[in-house]
């Protein structure tokens, strides 16, 4: 006889998460990421601070935000992520915070976005934000394009 199921031979997808339970029931994950969600929040604010822009943070630390309130933002969130990745960075507006994230590799995010943040100053003071794309502007989240 053969007998058949959904995931009958699949043993390796349970065995997995019941051990990823077991480690950050350990290590208490959930504790260091809203820490350092939290410390990621306040190195913006204090970029923001240094360039003179109104920063707004806004999600869970474990998945933290921010915008600017301004209609040049999605222009500002492509440059961001066009800057970064030049620098070795996948990032623009929102971080997924995780247990790797170390004061050391925090520090080295905000030396590499302080620059960034300079410039979107200098695009909040007249400079035209569009002369330093070097690709489309991003789409403002999930919608329909035609």
């Amino acid at each position: 006889t053969f007998i058949s199921s959904t995931f009958w031979t699949e043993r390796i997808g349970p065995t997995a998460g019941l051990k990823t339970l077991d480690v950050m029931e350990r290590t208490q994950s959930w504790q260091k990421i809203t820490e350092t969600g939290k410390k990621i929040g306040e190195g913006w604010q204090k970029l923001a601070h240094k360039h003179d822009l109104n920063l707004k943070i806004s999600g869970l630390p474990a998945l933290i935000t921010f915008s600017l309130p301004s209609p040049k933002m999605l222009e500002y969130k492509t440059l961001i992520t066009q800057e970064m990745l030049a620098k070795g960075y996948l990032a623009a507006t929102s971080v997924y915070v995780c247990t790797e994230h170390t004061q050391e590799i925090l520090e080295a995010y905000f030396d590499a976005l302080d620059p960034v943040l300079g410039l979107i100053a200098e695009c909040e003071a007249g400079r035209d934000v569009t002369t330093l794309l070097k690709s489309p502007v991003c789409h403002s989240g999930f919608k329909r394009l035609n």
